[in-house]
């Protein structure tokens, strides 16, 4: 067995998806940088442990990928993440979902952008990818789209996300008391909301263009509810740590917009919805995310895991 420090650990969290879980780590093993340079934290979210047989049969067929499996008991994706933070000894932390694969030259793109920039945190771009049989409104909405850079480029926190990216051990292990807070175990948003916290701190976070990961949208999620409900929920977190720094003035203007623009974002998609479902979408969501800002000031905990 290799017992030299890995350069990158790559953190994955599972949880009841052991089938995704092994696309991934094929796609992790196809990688162009040698399998010596890096390691693979999965951590299973599930009690049930049932990501323990896909884990370990790749360890067995594959003796040169440094695979090590963990069990998160306590339910909630900050408790897994902190997990994998924990159990990391690359220099690199290089975070990936379950439902997602990676481009063979995603390691080498993401480390390549992280050194040559002196980055702190790099993030990279994800390609949905529709079954078939998929809606075509679905993929004409954009919802599933994200927004890309030129490679290189510096990006805000606004960009932060663990689905596709890298930050260094140094600087993630230096929060305290944990890098992903509790508080959002449940909800979702613990990755944007510790990039807000990098940001804070006047670390620098950047763009690999090239580091490219594809996920997969199931069905279930091409739902026009479920896209309400998650753009609502991501709206509510974000404002949330938004407002922590916002003084009580900044607070009301803000929450104005967002109720001025979700009655106008709802009447627009309400018009949009006779040139196509797929524009009314872009509207609806919009009208979710402002409902969003003036719901983020009350303490209601919502479930998004």
């Amino acid at each position: 067995m290799n017992t030299s420090v890995p350069v990158v650990t790559v953190c994955v969290c599972t949880y009841k998806r052991p089938a995704l879980l092994e696309a991934l780590l094929k796609s992790l093993v196809a990688q162009t940088v040698p399998l010596s340079t890096f390691e693979v934290v999965v951590v299973d979210n599930d009690s049930q442990e049932s990501a323990r047989h896909i884990a370990e049969r790749f360890a067995l067929g594959v003796p040169q990928l440094r695979l090590r499996y963990f069990t998160e008991k306590k339910p909630g994706i900050s408790f897994a993440r902190n997990s994998t933070v924990h159990h990391a000894t690359g220099e690199f932390l290089a975070f990936i979902d379950d439902d997602e694969t990676a481009s063979d030259v995603w390691l080498e793109n993401l480390t390549r952008t992280i050194r040559d920039h002196s980055f702190d945190a790099v993030m990279g771009p994800v390609f949905p990818i529709f079954p078939d049989g998929s809606p075509q409104w679905t993929r004409k909405s954009g919802f599933f789209e994200r927004r890309r850079y030129p490679d290189g480029s510096q990006v805000s926190s606004d960009d932060g996300r663990t689905s596709n990216a890298m930050v260094r051990a140094d600087v993630i292990k230096s929060r305290v008391p944990l890098p992903f807070d509790p508080r959002f175990a449940k909800s979702g948003g613990e990755d944007h909301d510790f990039f807000q916290w990098m940001e804070s701190q006047g670390y620098k976070l950047g763009w690999a263009d090239f580091a490219v990961v594809s996920e997969i949208v199931p069905k279930e999620r091409q739902a026009l509810s479920f896209m309400l409900e998650r753009s609502f929920r991501q709206s509510t977190v974000y404002w949330r740590g938004k407002y922590r720094a916002f003084s009580f003035t900044r607070k009301c203007i803000e929450v104005a917009k967002g109720i001025l623009g979700s009655i106008v974002y709802a009447i627009a998609g309400g018009l949009g919805l006779l040139t196509g479902l797929d524009r009314a979408v872009r509207y609806w969501v919009k009208s979710a995310k402002g409902l969003g800002r003036l719901f983020a000031l009350t303490q209601v905990n919502l479930e998004g895991y």
